[in-house]
């Protein structure tokens, strides 16, 4: 049993690092052809234009492609934190109140019995006037 899930984990990790080693080689192959194939851009456009104005077109282009990365990113990260809000407020809508919570009303319980009856009471009664008096102060704006 415990075997067929080893081959299986084992034959997982074999394909995620030999993916990755492959995944490696053909992003620094494309890096490498992206660099010379801009330097043969870069001499082609130097020749026809001149050094600065082909090194100020290259960094206009790449000012560009970093605006729309950052554009992008941005976007990303807002409907990230909308779609984070969103759980947020079904898992909040989704739980119970916080006096239904059933540790807190297992102490009650074990509160009331240890107390007994009147005594339970009478201490209702007294945390009633006290949240009383403290919601009829009023709200002191200084």
């Amino acid at each position: 049993m415990f075997e067929g899930i080893t081959l299986r984990w084992q034959a997982r990790l074999d394909t995620l690092v030999k993916s990755g080693v492959w995944g490696a080689i053909t992003a620094l192959a494309s890096f490498g052809t992206l660099v010379f194939l801009g330097a043969a851009v870069f001499v082609l456009a130097r020749e026809e234009f001149g050094t600065v104005a082909t090194s100020l077109g290259f960094a206009g282009f790449f000012l560009l492609v970093a605006l729309i990365g950052a554009t992008g990113l941005a976007v990303i990260r807002r409907r990230a934190a909308r779609r984070e809000a969103i759980v947020a407020r079904s898992v909040a809508a989704a739980a119970p109140p916080w006096w239904m919570d059933p540790r807190l009303v297992t102490t009650g319980l074990a509160l009331g019995r240890s107390l007994g009856g009147r005594r339970m009471l009478s201490l209702g009664l007294v945390g009633a006037f006290v949240v009383g008096l403290v919601l009829s102060r009023g709200v002191d704006r200084h």
